[in-house]
């Protein structure tokens, strides 16, 4: 089965038709699927609309996320996940009608992590922020991906489950990209272009240098982590 989750952070103008355009996609895959809304630190009608849309289709379950953060939101989604294949994506710039071949990359790779790879932005500063944040990406984590943000991602249950991820903010990509690029093999598709399905973007001056520091700070974190479990334990001799 698939689990396709869904944050959406006030989206109330668009979400309920949104959501039932992800429902049909997905009937398109011919296979069991379930999706999960999380309602991000909403402060609109989002998770309202989400709710009354499960309460009439089985296959849309909401799971809301109060506290904020992307990370946060896509790890509420993925924990409650059933399906043996998991996704995730933005549903401000995804078109529902794009998912198809991405999932079947991953039915003909299933032990590799599908994803997205944005070539054009349409936002010259989004892409030059995002070109300097891939090459730090690169340089800290020998990643090779063009677009380590890109989404959907695709995964195998067992690969999330195996992991201890802890970024609740936009570091969550990242995070799971470096355990991707030490055990899976990733594919990316190219996606020329995105339009916002309404809102306004997040992402600021500010919260790109948070970013690249988070960047630096999570390498920092995974080499004590490595360094950690590598060192040798000293046995005390009995007395």
């Amino acid at each position: 089965m698939i689990s396709l989750i869904l944050p959406c952070r006030n989206q109330a103008d668009h979400i309920g038709e949104l959501l039932l355009r992800y429902l049909c996609a997905l009937e398109t895959l011919g296979q069991p699927f379930e999706i999960i809304a999380v309602p991000n630190k909403c402060a609109d009608a989002t998770q309202a609309i989400a709710e009354e849309i499960a309460s009439r289709d089985a296959r849309l379950r909401v799971g809301p996320n109060p506290l904020g953060g992307w990370g946060r939101s896509v790890r509420a989604g993925l924990d409650i996940a059933r399906g043996s294949i998991l996704a995730y994506t933005n549903t401000a710039r995804t078109e529902p009608e794009s998912l198809r071949p991405f999932f079947d990359l991953h039915r003909e790779q299933p032990g590799s992590l599908v994803k997205a790879r944005r070539v054009q932005r349409n936002a010259p500063f989004r892409e030059i922020g995002s070109l300097l944040y891939n090459i730090e990406a690169r340089l800290l984590f020998g990643l090779g991906s063009g677009d380590v943000n890109g989404t959907p991602k695709i995964f195998g249950a067992d690969f999330y489950r195996s992991l201890d991820l802890t970024a609740n903010g936009d570091l969550f990509d990242l995070e799971l990209m470096a355990h991707a690029h030490r055990r899976l093999t990733i594919h990316e598709i190219p996606v020329a272009g995105f339009k916002r399905h309404g809102g306004t973007s997040t992402t600021t001056m500010k919260s790109a240098l948070k970013m690249y520091l988070g960047a630096l700070q999570l390498r920092f974190q995974s080499r004590t982590r490595s360094q950690r479990s590598i060192a040798p334990t000293t046995a005390k001799s009995p007395s």
